[in-house]
């Protein structure tokens, strides 16, 4: 079977990915707005703003900057936390249970002709979860929120610094494997399903 099917190309998967991204991005902006507190939202941001500023400029220092920093970003995440939670339903709906119904396609895949097969005969749900986990950064998100809502500042910035890295790293090796005779990614070979053009 593998022999008959053509790979998805790098171009196509990108900017499947791309429009499946902005889909999502749109959806969440949506749906959580009305729960975001926009005023103290706006106030967090211009703080960030300063504090980058005023390090850009050699008024405090690296070590000031980061704890500074650190506790803008951790009160970020406590503000729009509601919208990491969305943001994960949102990618299960979109990336899980609508890929698997529509036949391994999402919006951005059907538009670039491309989708989602097993390499074990049917997709499963089970593939299309594990997948997404690391995929669709879903997995990073739980933790995330998980850690924003039951932990202290310095947990939640330890681990979720820690764990956004290893998610940058296994992107970055997913780029690579793109570029293999297969194209199978991190994802891919877990999820034992691989990216293919549609007939």
């Amino acid at each position: 079977m593998d022999r008959e099917l053509k790979k998805g190309s790098f171009i196509k998967r990108l900017f499947a990915y791309v429009i499946d991204y902005l889909i999502v991005v749109i959806l969440v902006s949506l749906i959580s707005s009305p729960f975001i507190d926009a005023k103290k939202t706006e106030t967090i941001d211009k703080e960030s703003t300063e504090i980058m500023e005023k390090y850009q400029n050699g008024e405090i220092s690296t070590e000031e900057y980061v704890q500074r920093y650190g506790s803008v970003y951790y009160s970020l995440n406590r503000t729009t936390g509601i919208m990491t939670f969305i943001t994960i339903i949102i990618d299960v709906l979109y990336f899980v249970v609508l890929q698997l119904y529509n036949k391994g396609q999402t919006l951005g895949k059907m538009i670039m002709r491309i989708k989602v097969v097993s390499k074990d005969g049917d997709l499963t749900m089970n593939q299309m979860i594990f997948r997404a986990l690391i995929a669709n950064m879903i997995l990073v998100n739980i933790i995330n929120f998980a850690l924003i809502t039951f932990t202290s500042k310095n947990v939640f910035m330890g681990v979720s610094v820690a764990v956004s890295m290893i998610q940058y790293i296994i992107m970055f090796i997913s780029l690579i494997m793109l570029t293999t005779k297969e194209g199978r990614t991190i994802h891919d070979r877990i999820a034992h399903t691989m990216v293919v053009r549609e007939d």
